[in-house]
């Protein structure tokens, strides 16, 4: 019985972990994206890549 027990509640610790690791990556991700954004990158890349389109449709 002690088997059972270390190998079903013996996991809870390390799920509970991996969780709280994934939601840290994801704040850290979403708030990169949010300062890429907010500094006008995103717009300018964009404005890059319609111009571009548009210079290789044209010519």
């Amino acid at each position: 019985m002690q088997r059972f027990r270390s190998a079903v509640y013996g996991q809870a610790g390390q799920t509970t972990a991996e969780y709280a690791l994934v939601l840290l990556v994801a704040g850290i991700v979403v708030g990169v994206f949010t300062a890429f954004v907010k500094s006008g990158a995103l717009t300018d890349m964009f404005q890059t890549v319609v111009s571009s389109l548009v210079e290789r449709a044209e010519g």
